[in-house]
């Protein structure tokens, strides 16, 4: 993250250079012309025509003319930007489409030259691609905003998701307000702050007198000063993330901010960077690194699990559950050295049987319980699934505001993986009847036995769990938390079934062929 990205790179000359090589190398394939045939029906050389094609080049207005009549073709139809066929997916996906045309590709360590040169080498096998993945992307109804936040994810875990210079700059900016570590600041020293600092107003203000609206944690107004109004149906430690956010994009000095959060979409994948840099920043300086360091090791010590010291941890430091792991998933990684680990968010709604996957990151890429996309059913043993359930009927009871913390070594039946889970499920204050659940995967591995003491705690449940019920190979006397047959599993079960019949057929015909 030490150099942001820029989102130049493909525009005015330099798509015009890609454009053009990619009609000359369309052109010259129709022709059924070589690079060396074509030099010697142009007086161009070889190697400079392929500099062309590649879009490393872009020729003079006479040497256009020379390969125009070299390939047989008019000089506007070379020249020009429009581009038909698969070559025009090519042109809208890179320099039309909000997707791949502003994707940062040298996040990845790639440039966009090396991404135009393969497509340039073979545009039709491209096109093709192209095509599939937008059929893919429909199939699984992923929209741009979606494929942004996809692509995020991947960058946070090719760094483990932990950032050394937003730490630095975090800590930097808490010492130089005189902000200890032992005490995070307040709500009233962060809006005292704002204003001092960043010319930003911040107050408590009333959002029921727009209904659309109730639902946001905050709403940013910009301005001269600029004004940040926090939703007063918020606790103050709700609040605190609001203002330490703002500060954030402060101080990393991004201009263009959310205006609302929870953000209904996404324009850009430089919005959603901003966004994460800015969120990382408030996590950094509400919960300091080496403190949380210190206290995770004295939990981690304990021969026993101890939920409750968790609980008190988010009272102490004044955070939500999820504020709370999801910053753990990037000191584990960064101070700790574990690095296999998951993070999940689910919410339900009170009532119904749907549990919806908000929010991941899966570090390890182990597999673990799935198919969002393919509207199946989450496996119920699962300790974020489960957990729900269990508010749910605490609420039923009378206990609106229960906060539940449990842990389990949740055995994965088909990849064999063991994983410590840690969740945590509340009910949300803005949506009425929705329950949430953040939850932490640790893979267990000789390392993490060795750091974590508690993990033979005998009061630790283990259980078996699957994917989703359509893909469990658990039947009804193994599993009684089903809620969908395993059709994914017969299916798949009929496949082999018939592959393993087909293969004695050919054994068993060679066989005679032999004999005779």
């Amino acid at each position: 993250m030490r150099n942001k990205p820029e989102l130049t790179s493909n525009s005015g000359k330099f798509n015009l250079r890609y454009i053009f090589g990619m009609k000359l190398r369309s052109f010259r394939q129709e022709k059924g012309f070589g690079l060396k045939q074509l030099a010697a029906l142009t007086g161009l050389s070889a190697s400079y025509i392929n500099e062309i094609e590649k879009g490393k080049k872009y020729p003079k207005a006479e040497k256009i003319m020379m390969l125009a009549e070299g390939l047989g073709v008019e000089y506007d139809d070379l020249v020009s930007i429009s581009m038909t066929g698969r070559l025009g997916q090519i042109s809208e996906l890179f320099f039309s489409s909000s997707v791949l045309g502003s994707f940062p590709f040298q996040l990845f360590g790639i440039t966009f030259e090396n991404v135009m040169e393969l497509f340039t080498a073979s545009p039709k096998k491209a096109a093709a691609l192209i095509s599939t993945l937008m059929e893919i992307s429909r199939a699984y109804d992923m929209n741009v905003e979606q494929f942004f936040l996809a692509s995020l994810r991947a960058y946070q875990e090719m760094h483990n998701n932990y950032f050394e210079e937003v730490e630095e700059l975090a800590e930097k900016f808490a010492l130089e307000q005189k902000w200890t570590r032992l005490s995070p600041p307040t709500r009233e020293e962060l809006i005292e702050t704002l204003h001092q600092l960043h010319s930003v107003d911040a107050r408590v203000a009333d959002f029921s007198k727009y209904p659309e609206l109730t639902d946001q944690r905050f709403i940013f107004l910009p301005g001269k000063p600029s004004q940040l109004l926090l939703n007063n149906q918020l606790v103050p430690s709700q609040h605190v993330y609001s203002l330490a956010l703002q500060i954030g994009y402060s101080e990393l000095k991004i201009r263009k901010r959310l205006r609302t959060s929870p953000h209904k979409q996404f324009d850009s994948f430089d919005q959603v960077m901003d966004n994460f840099r800015a969120s990382y920043f408030a996590g950094a300086l509400m919960l300091n690194r080496n403190q949380v360091k210190e206290e995770l090791k004295e939990i981690f010590q304990s021969e026993t699990w101890n939920g409750d010291a968790i609980l008190e941890l988010l009272k102490h430091h004044e955070v939500t559950p999820e504020t709370f792991l999801h910053r753990l998933s990037q000191i584990l990684p960064g101070l700790f050295k574990i690095t296999e680990l998951h993070y999940f968010r689910f919410e339900h709604f009170v009532g119904k049987n749907e549990i919806r996957l908000t929010k991941e990151l899966n570090m390890p890429r182990t597999l673990v319980p799935s198919g969002v996309r393919l509207k199946e059913h989450h496996c119920r043993r699962w300790l974020p699934v489960s957990l729900l359930k269990i508010l749910e009927e605490e609420q039923l009871k009378g206990n609106p505001n229960k906060i539940l913390i449990r842990t389990q070594r949740a055995q994965f039946v088909e990849s064999g993986d063991e994983v410590l889970f840690i969740s945590i499920a509340h009910a949300l204050r803005l949506r009425s009847k929705m329950n949430r659940c953040v939850s932490l995967g640790l893979r267990i591995d000789n390392a993490l036995k060795r750091k974590v003491k508690f993990l033979n705690d005998p009061q630790i449940p283990v259980e078996k769990v699957n994917q989703t019920c359509e893909r469990c190979p658990l039947d009804n006397s193994q599993c009684s938390e089903r809620t969908a047959p395993p059709s994914v599993f017969i299916q798949e079960e009929k496949e082999e079934l018939m592959n393993r019949t087909l293969k004695k057929l050919v054994t068993d015909y060679r066989a005679k062929n032999l004999k005779i």
